[in-house]
């Protein structure tokens, strides 16, 4: 399914009149999908945003997920295709957008939100907190504004970051081992739990840049 939205004075104050949404779905069929990546992926200059659950699985998407070879040769066609022609994943890596009624089911990333280049001007957030709407799928919300509007994203300051207070840290930390005889599944669930807490020490303990020489310390 697909909705343009005109805008003949310009979206967001630019020169876009044309913005297509698309809205995707596949059902699992062997080593097929129902939508091909040539109808989804076209090359276009106007703004489009893709919503798709295809129940394809990509390591672009959730790293931390032991993919099979069928799980690999079915989605990297669309990946491929999507990054060929200039598109971005928006969703957030690693964050499951499915969470199964079924308990012995793995969460998954299947709902991929992606934008072409022109979209990407816009593209501000993409958040899954909303409420549960009583379906095993997670609500999105995802936040276009001009980009006028949108402040330059503020980098970490590597140069101030105080070794001599994270070294400790780091050297202190404990990660989940998995157990004597290991399973795929209780070694991808030791990773998860383990990948994140590097990264989050030395971001959280590494002041981030001023936006410019002459803003004020806070």
């Amino acid at each position: 399914m697909a909705l343009n939205f005109d805008s003949p004075e310009g979206l967001f104050d630019t020169s876009h009149n044309l913005f297509r949404w698309y809205n995707a779905y596949s059902i699992p069929s062997g080593h097929i999908r129902s939508v091909s990546p040539l109808d989804l992926f076209p090359q276009h200059d106007f703004a489009k945003l893709i919503l798709e659950d295809r129940n394809i699985h990509h390591s672009t998407a959730d790293a931390t997920h032991l993919l099979s070879d069928q799980d690999q040769f079915i989605s990297s066609p669309s990946f491929n295709r999507a990054s060929a022609h200039l598109f971005s994943l928006l969703n957030t890596p690693g964050i499951y957008t499915r969470f199964s009624f079924i308990t012995n089911h793995r969460p998954a990333v299947l709902d991929l939100s992606v934008a072409n280049s022109a979209l990407l001007l816009y593209f501000s957030s993409w958040n899954p907190s909303l409420p549960p709407m009583g379906s095993d799928h997670t609500a999105l919300t995802i936040i276009l504004s001009t980009p006028l509007l949108k402040p330059p994203p503020r980098g970490l300051n590597w140069k101030y970051m105080d070794w001599a207070h994270i070294s400790p840290l780091l050297s202190d930390l404990s990660f989940t081992a998995p157990l004597a005889l290991p399973t795929a599944r209780t070694v991808d669930l030791s990773f998860e739990d383990s990948l994140p807490k590097i990264p989050h020490l030395i971001t959280s303990n590494t002041p981030a840049k001023r936006l410019s020489s002459y803003s004020k310390p806070w």
